[in-house]
């Protein structure tokens, strides 16, 4: 079964990004070598942290990770080989029909796709200079976010900006996690690769070092404002801009404006999904335009000539005489225009009954009724 990074940290599986990360800087600042030399337990506690920090302190990799965790059962081997965080791959690359399938995880694609996603693909390419392999380029994880919008700005476009409390590279020892004159050095477990890397059957699997964090380096002294993690969370101003005719659901990518990379990776983007308002009056299905007119019952008998509204200005809708109530009439060309289609509005009739009339009414409408009867 995967390793429980929540029982790790000491959280809960609901537990927020604010949880965790305050979990971790205090499990960090108490099991860090640099307050407990020499003790091996600390150290391997220290990892362990780190390394449940590294999967549930990114939003991305907590989601892949919960996966892995339902389907935790298909990695248990009998012979208990936990080579990945926990995960068995014992049965990996064996034959017969007790094996693993791929297919079994439906569509998650392949093992290196699977790991690459937790663990935030790795560039492994070579040092000329050295013939080392650099410590491994991490993108940071994206962000998502929900903005509230009107459906006249959806149609029309908009600009807005929200405010972020989003992961920023600390700025005191510039994502390097380190107090400023602490000594680093290439970290003995990983070889300054970044790293670690081990084989099962056909399979040859790669991850971040759980002794460096995938920096290649052993920090020095932890950094006092990020508590060692290179990361802090600070506000920041987004502009957006929202392009007309968006859709309720719509999503707009914000490339590198998500959380940090490590080891000069990449940052995330930020993911922004756009919710739409209800109009009291329109219905947006695709480039179509919906709405509703109640007319009287004479109009609807005699036909008129009426003003309907549109997403632009009041046009001139006829009626035809002997309209019925749930009639549909189309005002083509009166949609929305995207993508080279023009849309049209459509407007359903509704006769609307008066609750009081007056004498004079009365009087016209039973005459009228007595007209019907002898007509019939």
């Amino acid at each position: 079964m995967p390793k429980d990074y929540y029982s790790v940290l000491g959280v809960a599986e609901n537990a927020s990004a604010d949880e965790i990360k305050k979990a971790f800087r205090t499990l960090a600042k108490k099991y860090h070598p640099d307050r407990n030399r020499d003790d091996k337990a600390a150290e391997d506690r220290f990892k362990e942290v780190s390394e449940a920090h590294e999967v549930l302190g990114d939003a991305e990799k907590r989601r892949q990770y919960d996966t892995m965790r339902k389907y935790g059962g298909a990695f248990a081997g009998a012979e208990g080989n936990q080579g990945f965080g926990g995960f068995d791959f014992s049965q990996f690359g064996r034959g017969g029909g007790g094996g693993f399938r791929a297919e079994d995880l439906g569509g998650f694609g392949s093992f290196a796709d699977i790991f690459s996603s937790i663990f935030g693909g790795e560039d492994m390419s070579r040092s000329s200079s050295r013939g080392r392999r650099r410590p491994g380029r991490m993108r940071g994880g994206n962000l998502a976010v929900t903005l509230n919008i009107t459906f006249d700005e959806a149609i029309a476009g908009t600009r807005k900006i929200i405010v972020l409390n989003k992961p920023t590279a600390c700025q005191v020892c510039g994502g390097s996690g380190t107090e400023a004159g602490s000594r680093r050095t290439v970290c003995p477990q990983c070889g300054g690769r970044g790293t670690v890397s081990f084989a099962q059957g056909a399979f040859a699997v790669s991850r971040p070092c759980p002794r460096c964090l995938g920096r290649g380096v052993l920090q020095g002294k932890a950094c006092r404002a990020c508590g060692g993690s290179g990361q802090t969370r600070s506000k920041k101003k987004i502009r957006i801009k929202i392009p007309a005719g968006i859709d309720n659901g719509g999503k707009i990518r914000l490339r590198g404006m998500g959380s940090p990379g490590r080891n000069g990776g990449p940052d995330g983007d930020l993911i922004v999904t756009v919710a739409v308002q209800k109009h009291q009056q329109f219905e947006r299905k695709g480039n179509d335009i919906y709405t509703k007119v109640d007319i009287s019952f004479p109009q609807a008998v005699l036909g008129d000539k009426i003003a309907v509204k549109t997403l632009t200005r009041d046009i001139k809708l006829t009626i035809p005489p002997g309209t019925k109530a749930g009639t549909v009439l189309r005002l083509k060309g009166q949609g929305l225009a995207l993508e080279g289609s023009q849309g049209d509005q459509f407007v359903e009739i509704g006769i609307a009954v008066p609750e009081k009339v007056t004498p004079r009414q009365r009087e016209l409408l039973e005459e009228m009724a007595e007209t019907f009867k002898t007509a019939g």
